[in-house]
């Protein structure tokens, strides 16, 4: 049974991921709360965007209403002009959010990371998103949940052109996949979207990593709770 008195907050709400956790939600809840940098009209009536400053992060009054906190911020090296700004994003940003929403009892969490994360990776993107993981972990939530996908499929507002290059690679691959390899596969922001949602209403474990497997089957475990739920 969902409980449609709890508020979800979505961060990153325009990215990829975001967009269809906003979707989504907004047809389980009579509000969704949407923060964002820059003022966004949504085309759903229940979604309230507030305009944040994601630097004074903890200062915001909006973390008093909500009860769950779906993280989607993330950007690339290009777009953010620098490795530091980079990181800035995709680790304090989505920390600092997540330890201010703690301390005002959020308890419950979902964050879009990657496959591959490792703190101790020489390379920056696999580096920061195992930073960040290690880090929310370290806080003790309720529950946990982390998405770990692949090449996340979808059509996004900006050109990414190693992922676009990666899911012509992973659609050529896909279908030979198997076994421990199979959590490689691409998969649709929808489905990651969904399952974030089903993981945080329904999980009782603690923490959840979800690859490939776990992804498509909490996605499908939320479609038959919509159908029940309307």
């Amino acid at each position: 049974m969902i409980n449609t008195s709890k508020i979800p907050c979505v961060a990153g709400s325009t990215g990829l991921v975001g967009s269809f956790l906003i979707k989504n939600l907004s047809k389980l809840y009579p509000k969704v709360i949407s923060i964002t940098r820059r003022k966004f009209d949504f085309q759903y009536d229940n979604i309230e965007n507030i305009v944040v400053d994601f630097d004074k992060i903890e200062e915001e009054s909006f973390l008093r209403k909500i009860d769950h906190l779906y993280i989607a911020l993330g950007t690339t090296i290009k777009k953010a002009g620098s490795k530091e700004k980079f990181e800035l994003v995709d680790y304090h940003y989505c920390y600092n959010l997540a330890i201010a929403a703690k301390r005002l009892g959020v308890q419950r969490i979902s964050i879009v990371s990657s496959i591959g994360s490792n703190s101790q990776s020489k390379l920056l993107y696999p580096r920061v998103k195992g930073m960040i993981e290690r880090d929310l972990k370290a806080l003790n939530f309720e529950h946990l949940s982390i998405a770990k996908p692949g090449i996340i499929l979808g059509k996004r507002n900006e050109t990414r052109t190693g992922e676009k290059i990666g899911k012509i690679i992973f659609f050529l691959i896909d279908k030979i996949l198997f076994g421990p390899l199979k959590k490689y596969k691409s998969i649709s922001a929808d489905d990651i979207s969904k399952a974030m949602i089903f993981q945080i209403i329904n999980s009782k474990d603690k923490l959840n990593a979800l690859h490939y497997n776990e992804l498509k089957l909490s996605s499908n475990r939320f479609l038959v709770q919509l159908n029940y739920h309307n």
